[in-house]
């Protein structure tokens, strides 16, 4: 039985096209002429995210209102849940303001992962234009803009970092309204950052990086490295804003925009390596590792050098390994290819070291957990770094191989 799991603070495997910076963004997906290039939408996002720091940790924010000098900042309840916590919110330009007023729209389990920060400021700063989150279809661009505690930088050290990347998937009932799933590099201090559409829309709140672990016959659970994203849909935080302070009159909707502006890419009919590529991700992100196989496998045809389509593709046989351990493909080979074509593949020198694991093979698979260590440990990726340094620890308990 295959079940995925999230965790609020990411620490992701770069599926698409790797982390784009803002200086130097680099985006695969084919724009349509009507969308914004990543560069525009990156400065249409500079000055409206934020940090928000405290003594517990990091996150991101977005400005989406302004009464004379009072500005609101939608982010995500976990990084604002603790009432007695001094919060503080960090604007593009350096300047850092206490929170005057935190309102926490997750007042129950199942309430969204939302929440409302109040700053005073004299400066004058724009506010957000959001979108229709119902308008973003499964294959659309979007953009994560947000602040990664990543290369040892933390709090108001951070810098801001533009992540591209395409919706999978968009189910209704997710716990905590994290209903927008999407395939994009995030970290740790980008929870609460906004998520764009190809217009430079605010249409979602990432806040769930996903961790992923399958469950055996015997009631064993493997954890995985997936990469699979989720952001809380702003339509949810809109229909809520009885619990705030505002009003649809302080917000700035752009609410009428065609939807054939975006340019999903199409499952119906894929021509392409990077079409079939995607069709598979969807079909992961769903469950069927078999498709999915067979269209990384097509994609792989097309295009014979993507590491992210080896590491997929050995993915979803690590799935198949655990869910139908007689049937299933050993994804090694995979994870192996992977990582010659792009050395610096943490989560593919993690995922081989399970399937080592697996296999018995304790001293390749320490090998591959010490090398994705220092892999972590450079990105600064401290949640996967810690993580297999406890499966280094785990194996050189065993001892060497007789």
């Amino acid at each position: 039985m295959l079940n995925l799991g999230f965790s609020r603070f990411d620490s992701l495997a770069p599926i698409l096209t790797g982390m784009a910076a803002v200086t130097a963004v680099v985006v695969s997906a084919q724009m349509p002429a009507a969308a914004k290039t990543a560069q525009e939408v990156a400065e249409i996002a500079a000055p409206i995210a934020v940090q928000i720091n405290s003594p517990l940790g990091d996150g991101s924010g977005v400005i989406i209102a302004k009464k004379d000098n009072i500005y609101t900042v939608l982010t995500v309840n976990h990084v604002v849940e603790e009432p007695e916590v001094a919060y503080h919110v960090r604007t593009h330009d350096g300047e850092s303001y206490p929170a005057t007023r935190v309102t926490r729209l997750q007042t129950a389990a199942e309430d969204p992962d939302l929440a409302v920060v109040e700053f005073e400021s004299p400066r004058d700063y724009p506010t957000a234009i959001l979108g229709d989150s119902e308008r973003v279809a499964i294959g659309v661009q979007i953009y994560v803009y947000a602040y990664p505690a990543t290369g040892g930088l933390t709090g108001a050290d951070r810098e801001p970092e533009l992540s591209p990347g395409l919706v999978t998937s968009r189910p209704r009932n997710r716990p905590e309204g994290y209903n927008l799933r999407y395939q994009a590099v995030t970290w740790s201090g980008m929870s609460g950052g906004p998520v764009f559409d190809s217009e430079g829309r605010v249409v979602g709140l990432h806040g769930q990086g996903e961790f992923g672990f399958a469950q055996t016959s015997s009631g064993d659970v493997t954890p995985i490295k997936t990469g699979f994203n989720a952001a809380v849909p702003i339509n949810l935080f809109v229909e809520r804003l009885t619990a705030t302070e505002l009003s649809a009159a302080d917000l700035n909707m752009d609410t009428d925009a065609d939807p054939a502006e975006a340019s999903p890419v199409s499952l119906d009919d894929p021509q392409d390596a990077r079409a079939f590529y995607f069709r598979g991700l969807t079909l992961l992100d769903r469950g069927y590792a078999w498709e999915a196989i067979a269209d990384f496998n097509r994609s792989l045809e097309l295009n014979p050098d993507s590491p992210e389509a080896y590491f997929n593709l050995g993915l979803a046989r690590t799935l198949l390994v655990v869910d139908e351990p007689t049937r299933g493909p050993n994804p090694i080979e995979d994870y192996t290819r992977a990582i010659e074509l792009n050395p610096g593949y943490a989560d593919a020198y993690y995922n081989r070291g399970l399937a080592y694991i697996r296999r018995d093979n304790f001293d390749a698979a320490l090998a591959d957990f010490r090398k994705a260590a220092e892999l972590y440990e450079q990105l600064g990726r401290e949640d996967s770094y810690q993580d297999s340094r406890d499966r280094i620890r785990e194996l050189e308990e065993i001892g060497p191989e007789s």
